[in-house]
């Protein structure tokens, strides 16, 4: 009762900060109906490209932890687009983790912490990303630098984070290993999820484990992951009439994922939207354009992720049983 009381509010909150962001932007929104459908298209594809990188790291690191063939491609790219639709109408982070975990515990036979870890990697990885790059976007955004030079030190940060994982792989994934005993500790205190994993949360489970040579390309993906998500924000750009750049946009994700990482609204709905138009507003986008856009941007993505999610389905396998 008390968890559905907290989602009731959490979605109010939502609600007014949404109403209020359209009420803020009412007179554009006519603006809309101007979008490039090719530019859309593109759009649609680089949340594909996401889902695929994602999907990609899982496989990985499923592999890399002793569960080669648990489950095919196909249903891990069901998985998280499964994950991603539900998290339109609750946080995302919480209904990725919990669904793209329990299918594989409930379908696969794979232990919680095998799946939650392999889901963590996958989502440890992207918040690096977005960590390094988020210092040169915030100076971008405050006036301290060229988009020019705050996309050299993306690539210079990237190179410097592909060294350390290839040279120092043992040391890092260790640090990545600490943490998520933390983490899981944490998740084990959850009543529903407690039950389902019994004995599984001893602290020296994942001392059997080496995933360090995966870490490179881990990183990696990670990376193209980061473009194919710059490539939604810029191409939705396009669409409804901006003309910033792809430098400037692409610039901007990083403070914007940041942004999002706070919002608890499901979805990030509202939180998200107006730290959004504060960064785009900083960055030279005009007030008639920002509504329309970030209510465009929002569309457009949850169609993509609903679409595929019901698409993904004809990939999925169902698991073979298993010989007696």
């Amino acid at each position: 009762m008390r968890d559905f009381a907290g989602r009731r509010i959490l979605w109010a909150v939502a609600a007014v900060l949404m109403a209020a962001l359209i009420w803020w932007g009412r007179h554009d929104l006519h603006r809309i109906l101007d979008l490039d459908p090719y530019w859309v298209a593109v759009c649609f594809a680089g949340t594909l490209g996401v889902a695929v990188c994602s999907a990609l790291k899982w496989r990985v690191s499923l592999n890399a932890l002793g569960e080669k063939g648990a489950a095919h491609f196909g249903s891990l790219l069901h998985y998280f687009m499964m994950g991603r639709a539900i998290g339109l109408v609750i946080p995302m982070d919480v209904s990725d983790l919990g669904v793209r975990t329990m299918s594989l515990k409930l379908d696969h036979s794979v232990s919680v912490k095998t799946a939650s870890y392999s889901v963590y990697l996958d989502r440890a990885f992207d918040l690096m990303i977005t960590s390094i790059f988020v210092i040169p976007s915030v100076l971008f955004i405050a006036g301290g630098m060229s988009a020019r030079l705050c996309l050299a030190l993306y690539a210079a940060a990237f190179i410097l984070g592909i060294a350390c994982f290839t040279f120092f792989g043992r040391q890092s994934m260790r640090a990545l290993q600490q943490l998520f005993h933390f983490l899981f500790r944490l998740v084990c205190r959850i009543p529903w999820v407690g039950k389902r994993v019994g004995g599984e949360s001893g602290v020296d489970w994942l001392d059997s484990a080496d995933v360090a040579p995966i870490a490179p390309g881990l990183f990696l993906l990670s990376g193209v992951k980061f473009l194919f998500m710059a490539l939604r924000y810029y191409s939705m750009a396009v669409a409804i009439g901006i003309t910033l750049g792809p430098e400037k946009i692409m610039s901007f994700v990083p403070s914007a994922q940041f942004a999002a990482l706070f919002a608890l609204t499901p979805g990030g709905l509202g939180i998200a939207d107006w730290s959004w138009s504060g960064l785009l507003y900083k960055i030279g986008v005009g007030k008639e354009q920002i509504v329309p856009y970030l209510i465009s941007l929002r569309l457009v993505i949850a169609l993509s992720i609903i679409v595929l999610a019901l698409i993904s389905r004809l990939a999925y396998r169902k698991p073979e049983p298993e010989k007696e």
